[in-house]
C-alpha cells in the first residue's frame, strides 16, 4: 500500500504562513515568529541557512516542494494532537481563545511537556502554576474550603498523568497531593488511561509501590485523627461542663454509624457537617455545645488535623520537596527547565 502524504490540518494552517511542521500524518502550516520568540529550541533549529538547492539540507529542515511555496519544512516525532496543543498557546487557529478557560488534561499535558522539550519556559510555568491550584504546595490553598478539588475538565484517573508530569518536567512540588489523589482511585490505578493520541499513561512499579505504601499511612493517619478530634477533653473555659462532656462522647460513640466521617481514604474532612448533624440543639434554637467546645471541634482541632495532614503528605508519599510547609508558594521545579 503508497504511503500518503501528509495532509493539511484543518485548523492550523495559513496559506501565507513560513513554516511548515510535519508530524506523522498531519502537516501545519504557520507563522514561525511566535515559535521562535518562545522556543530556543526552534529559534536555532530555524537559524541554519537555508539551502538553495535540495542537494543541500540542514539537518532536520528541508525545503517544500509540495507547491505549497518556497517554505522552510520541519519534520517533528511528535503526535499531531500533541503539536496542536502546544501551537494553539503560540498561534490562534480558527477558534479565538478569549479569556480565562480550563485546559482538559491533554492541553496541560501537551503544553508541559513539548514546552519543556522545546524549552518554553513560560509555557512550562503558566501549566505549573494551573496545576498548583489544585495540587498545591501552599497550606494557605491547601487550608481554603474554596479551594476546587479537581481540574474542572479533568478526571480522577487524570491524577496518574499529573505524578508522571511533575516527574517528567522536575516539579516536585506537585507530587505529594498528586499523588495523594492517586491514593484514592481503585483498581484502574494499575491499568492507568490513554491520552487522545493513543499513548498510555501509566505508574511505573516503583511509584505503585509508593502508594501502596502511601496509601496505608494515609489510612492510619484519618483513622487517628478522627479519635484525636472527638477525644474526650472539653474547651478550656467550658461553662456547660457536664453538657459539652456528655456530647462529646455521644459524638464518638456514635462515629461508627457515619462512613463518610470515618472515611480513612480521604484528604478533606466531614467532621463539622457530622457535629451540626448529632449534636440536639435546644428548643430555643441554642446548641448543646457552649460556644468554645464547638469552636475547639470543628475549627482548632479539624483545622490542626488538616494542617498537619500537609505537613506529612510528603513523606507519607515517600517523596521529598526542599522547603515544603516553610517555603513561600514559589515553584520548586523553575531550575529545571
Amino acid at each position: 500500500m503508497p504511503v500518503l502524504p501528509p495532509r493539511k490540518d484543518d485548523e492550523l494552517w495559513f496559506e501565507d504562513g513560513n513554516l511548515i511542521l510535519v508530524t506523522r500524518d498531519i502537516k501545519f502550516r504557520i507563522y514561525k515568529g511566535p515559535l521562535v520568540a518562545h522556543s530556543p529550541v526552534f529559534k536555532d533549529m530555524l537559524s541554519l541557512p537555508q539551502p538553495p538547492t535540495a542537494t543541500l539540507k540542514p539537518v532536520g529542515v528541508e525545503m517544500d516542494d509540495s507547491g505549497d511555496g518556497s517554505c522552510a519544512v520541519v519534520p517533528l516525532p511528535d503526535s499531531p494532537e500533541d503539536i496542536r496543543h502546544f501551537l494553539r498557546v503560540l498561534i490562534p487557529g480558527q477558534t479565538l481563545r478569549i479569556g480565562p478557560m480550563d485546559p482538559s488534561f491533554d492541553e496541560i499535558s501537551a503544553c508541559m511537556r513539548l514546552g519543556h522539550k522545546y524549552q518554553c519556559d513560560q509555557m512550562v510555568q503558566r501549566s505549573i502554576d494551573y496545576l498548583k491550584r489544585y495540587y498545591p504546595d501552599d497550606i494557605d490553598v491547601w487550608m481554603s474550603k474554596d479551594r476546587p478539588l479537581d481540574p474542572p475538565r479533568f478526571e480522577p484517573i487524570h491524577h496518574i498523568g499529573v505524578v508522571n508530569l511533575a516527574r517528567t518536567i522536575g516539579a516536585d512540588a506537585l507530587l505529594p497531593v498528586a499523588l495523594a489523589r492517586c491514593c484514592l482511585l481503585d483498581g484502574e490505578i494499575v491499568e492507568g488511561f490513554a491520552r487522545e493520541d493513543g499513548t498510555r499513561e501509566t505508574l511505573s512499579t516503583e511509584e505503585l509501590g509508593r502508594l501502596f505504601a502511601g496509601k496505608a499511612k494515609l489510612m492510619r493517619f484519618n483513622t487517628y485523627a478522627t479519635h484525636r478530634v472527638f477525644r474526650q477533653a472539653i474547651a478550656e473555659g467550658c461553662r456547660r461542663a457536664s453538657t459539652c462532656a456528655g456530647v462529646l462522647k455521644r459524638l464518638l460513640s456514635e462515629l461508627v454509624k457515619h462512613e463518610d466521617v470515618m472515611d480513612p481514604l480521604s484528604l478533606t474532612y466531614a467532621w463539622d457537617k457530622y457535629i451540626d448533624r448529632v449534636e440536639v440543639k435546644k428548643i430555643d434554637g441554642e446548641r448543646e455545645l457552649c460556644a468554645k467546645c464547638y469552636k475547639m471541634l470543628t475549627q482548632e482541632r479539624a483545622q490542626e488535623e488538616q494542617r498537619e495532614l500537609f505537613r506529612r503528605l510528603p513523606a507519607m508519599m515517600g517523596v521529598t520537596v526542599d522547603g515544603w510547609v516553610t517555603k513561600p508558594a514559589t515553584d520548586a521545579a523553575a531550575s529545571a527547565n
